[in-house]
């Protein structure tokens, strides 16, 4: 297992701020200029979002910095939820509407599953790593 990289915090800083400008550059563009309907926006919005909370999770699990950590999980919650938000505005047949939610239901509940895993892991790995101290 390679070792991790650990950041100062203004390096951590600087990655967020630089992804934070990048992301919202986007999300302006999609949202106000872009000439789409409003579920065009918001999948393009959800798509980058996902997008966006892909690389955040990669800097994370390079750096394991909690404050990256919290942005990869804003940005898939804003993702799903625009995701979310572009199927129940679009005008496409309440058939087709339902298999969407399904399948993005599924795959919110996926990554939420493997987030519990990781964090079991985490909490076991800060246990193991933590020394045992007897009190006299």
């Amino acid at each position: 297992m390679p070792p991790v990289v650990k950041l100062s915090t203004l390096a951590a800083t600087g990655i967020i701020v630089i992804l934070g400008i990048m992301a919202a550059g986007i999300f302006a563009y999609i949202l106000f200029l872009a000439p789409m309907t409003t579920d065009q926006r918001l999948w393009w919005t959800g798509f980058v979002a996902t997008a966006f909370a892909f690389v955040a999770y990669l800097v994370y699990a390079g750096t394991e910095a909690k404050s990256i950590q919290k942005l990869a999980g804003g940005l898939f919650l804003l993702g799903a939820g625009s995701f979310y938000g572009s199927i129940f505005t679009g005008t496409g047949d309440t058939l087709g509407k339902l298999v969407w939610a399904v399948l993005l239901s599924i795959l919110v509940v996926v990554v939420l599953g493997g987030v519990y895993v990781l964090s079991r892991q985490e909490e076991a790995t800060k246990t193991r790593l933590s020394g045992r101290r007897l009190t006299p």
